[in-house]
């Protein structure tokens, strides 16, 4: 087992089986959830071609792992020289948390991949292709405006203090930016709204600011205290905002609207971070440099072959095994649920919503259906026979409780349970 094969988990199962939905679909279900729809657009078609299996998809996000770390490699050759390209695309493949995110089948290696993209492109004034990368970029996710808004502080600081000409060339693509997303702007009001409402993001403290930082450097934050700072100021300027300046806008953002701070949402930070740690050595930036490979490696492996996602697979083939065509499949809507991991697996259960609860805003309301939910337990009973009903839940045993049924046996996938209720 490792993470190419690790079973999905919600928010994964979620995005593959609305990645197998039409275009059209995909877009309008998306415009009433919280993200841009270009992943389930791409995975869409990646399904097409090489199926909808676990590793499909894993392999999908860790393609565009890997562009996201080729753009850094440029991005470092360009600002810098080619010795450095190399060093900080080899820093952001093995940064523990970028690492770990090259697994995950989502948006976020497509938000990296996308940012990087653009970034490098604007460094080098290559418009027209900047122009797309950043609207990519934006149909990725929406906190790719904050590294909009790093360049945006960059275009003023060229009309102000700096070369006129590329800031007018830099507002044009920002104009044409603006026409080709202007589509989604209705969807992104809506979607402001809809996290406004109530989000399950908790109001970052100044400690959080500092754990965040400390999260995506690891070791490499060595490298930023011996690296020289005096040199090449600009360049290094303009990197560092791309690191801190999207992190520190959703901190403050954070605390005076709904919280939106969250790791994964900022990790395309990392690469800026990384052009920084490889880029201006000193002489003692070597030996620090092997302690860091070191540990990122030592990380990684420990990671790639430790999966720690819940095993719903093994879990759905025991439920395949031993299920008997009258028992009744539930999921339980405690802190987490597995509606999503349930349809993937091919053991669609409805959630068990009792009568006069309302059930929240997360991630995938969108997609669900009314056969999504039940508040009867079982919805039929063929006459004169006892059903079964199976709950599945990753919480405590005992907080599940259904009236008029008693707890049978229950079966420990991991944290995941599966408990037969009977009659």
């Amino acid at each position: 087992m490792n993470q190419f094969n690790v079973s999905l988990w919600g928010d994964e199962a979620f995005s593959a089986i609305l990645s197998t939905k039409s275009i059209p679909e995909i877009i309008l279900i998306s415009s009433r959830d919280t993200h841009p729809p270009l992943f389930n657009i791409l995975e869409h078609f990646w399904f097409i071609f090489f199926g909808n299996s676990e590793i499909s998809i894993r392999s999908l996000v860790f393609l565009l792992f890997l562009i996201s770390v080729f753009f850094v490699y440029k991005i470092g050759e360009s600002l810098w020289d080619k010795k450095t390209g190399v060093m900080a695309a080899v820093l952001t493949a093995l940064n523990p948390f970028f690492f770990a995110y090259a697994f995950e089948g989502r948006m976020y290696s497509l938000l990296a991949a996308t940012t990087a993209a653009s970034m490098y492109f604007f460094v080098n004034k290559k418009w027209v292709f900047y122009v797309i990368a950043t609207t990519l970029a934006l149909y990725s996710h929406h906190f790719a405006f904050f590294a909009v808004f790093v360049q945006g502080l960059w275009f003023l600081k060229e009309f102000f203090w700096g070369n006129r000409k590329a800031a007018v060339s830099i507002f044009k693509s920002f104009v044409a930016i603006g026409i080709l997303y202007s589509p989604w702007l209705v969807p992104l009001y809506n979607q402001t709204k809809m996290v406004g409402s109530g989000f399950w993001l908790g109001k970052p403290t100044l400690k959080d600011f500092s754990l965040l930082l400390l999260k995506y450097l690891n070791f490499s934050l060595v490298l930023l205290l011996v690296r020289n700072w005096s040199k090449k100021l600009g360049k290094s300027v303009f990197i560092l905002m791309w690191f801190i300046v999207p992190i520190l806008t959703a901190w403050i953002l954070s605390q005076k609207f709904q919280s939106i701070f969250s790791d994964r949402y900022l990790l395309y930070t990392i690469p800026a971070a990384m052009l920084l740690a490889a880029s201006q050595r000193t002489i003692i930036t070597k030996i620090f440099l092997f302690i860091v490979f070191a540990v990122f490696i030592s990380a990684d492996v420990f990671y790639f072959t430790h999966p720690f996602k819940r095993p719903f697979r093994e879990l759905a083939a025991y439920v395949k095994e031993v299920k008997h065509g009258d028992d009744y499949l539930i999921n339980w809507n405690g802190t987490v649920h597995h509606l999503w991991e349930s349809k993937y697996y091919g053991i669609g259960s409805p959630l068990y919503i009792p009568k006069g609860a309302d059930l929240p805003f997360f991630v995938g309301t969108a997609l669900m259906t009314k056969d999504d939910t039940t508040s009867l337990v079982p919805a039929k009973i063929d006459s004169g026979k006892t059903v079964r009903v199976g709950v599945i839940t990753s919480g405590p045993v005992d907080e599940v409780v259904v009236s008029g049924y008693t707890k049978g046996e229950v079966r420990q996938f991991g944290d995941l349970k599966f408990i037969w209720l009977n009659k």
